[in-house]
């Protein structure tokens, strides 16, 4: 297990170049990895709850981030928001956590169009914001195969970072001309689906074309390439769990891998979930309870809970969750 720090270390793991604005407040900050910005910070309710291991899931508007192939594989028009506490009980710093994901098939082989925005706010220090728009479908008839189901996708950001500053940092050199930056991002996706089987292989390529995000000087945010395996069986053999399905991710992002597992299980009639996994970083479970509306729409209730590794004095970080699944 990597040594716990305090909170200013968690915002560095997550924003690019934070030490520049927060050396004035603490320096103990060397003992912690520093992932850079725009990573992977749990989006989507039902993800989050499987550890963050849903490359080769990526079924419902949770899964655009993750990979954009997946948008082919929502069977129905669907709407997903979110909010989040990260890290509550920290008195210094209160970061939130912000999602909607929308998805809309086109029209029959032509795919899926997808939606998203994240935005991730520490209190008075530093906000991202993201908005990607993304598109899915199967290529099976154009290489003429029944099986595997192969998808393909891509999404398109808008990326932008922006530092609160104060009296400390309002005339810092490093922002002399402005404190945000905006680029345009890339993401691309491949999956392939053995029905029979209950297996999914994916691969997902992000930031693919490295964006400058910097203030002054270059600040690229770096590409993560993630492989992804899930299984899924109708009922798990000997321990008869239904629906169950298990998820891995192995993730590699500027020359640091993470591995990410996660499991789900829909039971009574499969209208309550039941969700647990664990990364380097936290070890989460969650919940969720479908409400059918009609027979073709329904109404999905998620949360889920991060216990994180490497952060002293939290009491974890909550997200709650509410999907419309539309005919």
């Amino acid at each position: 297990m990597k040594k716990k720090t305090n909170i200013y270390c968690t915002i560095r793991s997550l924003v690019s170049g934070a030490a520049l604005v927060l050396a004035a407040y603490c320096l103990p900050l060397t003992t912690c990895p520093s992932f850079g910005a725009f990573q992977d910070s749990g989006w989507g309710v039902r993800p989050l709850g499987m550890g963050g291991a849903f490359t080769a899931v990526a079924d419902d508007s949770n899964g655009q981030l993750y990979n954009p192939a997946g948008l082919a594989f929502v069977p129905q028009e669907e709407l997903s928001v979110m909010s989040a506490q990260l890290y509550t009980g920290l008195d210094t710093v209160n970061i939130g956590l912000n999602y909607l994901g929308y998805v809309k098939p086109v029209s029959g082989k032509f795919g899926n169009l997808g939606f998203v925005w994240g935005s991730l706010s520490a209190t008075s220090l530093y906000r991202e914001d993201t908005a990607s728009l993304g598109y899915g479908r199967f290529v099976n008839d154009v290489f003429g195969l029944s099986q595997p189901a192969i998808s393909v996708g891509a999404n398109v950001k808008y990326i932008k970072h922006e530092y609160t500053l104060d009296v400390r940092t309002v005339d810092d050199p490093v922002f002399a001309h402005g404190n945000s930056a905006a680029a345009t991002a890339f993401d691309v996706g491949v999956m392939a689906s053995w029905e029979k089987l209950g297996l999914n292989v994916a691969l997902a390529c992000k930031n693919v074309n490295s964006p400058d995000v910097g203030l002054l000087t270059v600040d690229k945010v770096p590409n993560e390439n993630v492989l992804g395996f899930s299984y899924y069986t109708a009922q798990l053999p000997f321990l008869k769990i239904p629906d169950f399905t298990s998820a891995l991710d192995i993730v590699s992002r500027d020359n640091q891998t993470d591995v990410r597992f996660g499991v789900e299980s829909w039971m009574f009639d499969s209208k309550f979930a039941l969700r647990a996994g664990a990364s380097q970083e936290n070890i989460t479970f969650g919940l969720g309870y479908e409400i059918s509306i009609s027979a073709k729409t329904k109404l999905i209730i998620d949360y889920s809970f991060a216990w994180p590794l490497q952060i002293e004095n939290t009491s974890g970080s909550h997200r709650f969750g509410l999907s419309v699944c539309l005919p």
